[in-house]
């Protein structure tokens, strides 16, 4: 009945850890799928990282340090979640700064529901390559490795998680690069364009250059985004692999 008893508890511990990033719509790469399949796939992870534990009958723990063990599990799972949330806010924010220098945030002046909130086009384009290409390069297979790998240098309820700021702002500051890396000749490009605009707006101060150069920014930019894309996977495989390397270091671990 202990052995059961234990068993149960560390199997219910490391759904814990798997519960944000596998249920929790802002850390999951899953959020698409329905709930009911997210939560099977929780179990079904966590019932596979007990099993395959070196001694799953000797763990015995209650009051005051089940609690503390089921907040450490349930830190640790989103210390991982930010390894999926990070980079995915990193690329959205390259592509909100991608639509305010393409002029396409000018598109809330005539959008009836911009008072509740611009929406950025570039942003979502590099959601949706960024939620395939988070398959197709199995990334996820990487975070749920790194995840059933935490349980050697952080067994299942047993504590010793020491977050470190300065690893976190790393992680934070290297995110958002690599992800301006991926804009970064859109970026460029729309400089250059940009250059070319003022050039012509002081020449003919009499026209209003910024509406007719709207739309030759925005035709600019998709063509730089459409020939950059070739590049961005290798971009974005690479901003996912940092962010879960750092997560080690993030918990203290080594």
């Amino acid at each position: 009945m202990e052995a059961i008893q234990s068993f149960l508890t560390l199997f219910a511990l490391a759904g814990l850890r798997y519960l944000p990033v596998l249920v929790l719509p802002a850390f999951s790469p899953l959020a698409w799928a329905p709930m009911t399949v997210r939560i099977v796939v929780m179990l079904a992870l966590a019932w596979l990282t007990v099993l395959a534990l070196p001694d799953a009958s000797g763990f015995s723990s209650s009051g005051t340090q089940l609690v503390l063990a089921v907040c450490s599990e349930l830190l640790v799972g989103g210390v991982f979640g930010l390894a999926f949330l990070l980079p995915k806010a990193a690329l959205h924010s390259a592509g909100w700064l991608v639509d305010m220098q393409a002029g396409l945030g000018a598109a809330t002046l005539f959008n009836p529901s911009a008072d509740t909130g611009a929406e950025s086009l570039f942003g979502h384009a590099l959601m949706l390559a960024l939620t395939v290409l988070f398959f197709l390069l199995d990334l996820h297979l990487l975070l749920f490795r790194a995840m059933a790998a935490s349980t050697q240098w952080l067994p299942l309820g047993g504590g010793g998680v020491r977050l470190s700021v300065d690893a976190f702002l790393r992680m934070l500051g290297t995110s958002f690069v690599a992800g301006l890396m991926v804009v970064a000749p859109v970026v460029i490009g729309l400089f250059c364009v940009d250059l070319g605009v003022g050039y012509a707006s002081r020449s003919m101060p009499q026209a209003n250059v910024y509406f007719l150069a709207l739309p030759m920014k925005i035709a600019v930019a998709i063509g730089l985004l459409a020939l950059s894309l070739a590049y961005a996977p290798t971009l974005m495989g690479r901003l996912f692999r940092q962010a879960a390397d750092q997560v080690p270091s993030v918990l203290g671990g080594p």
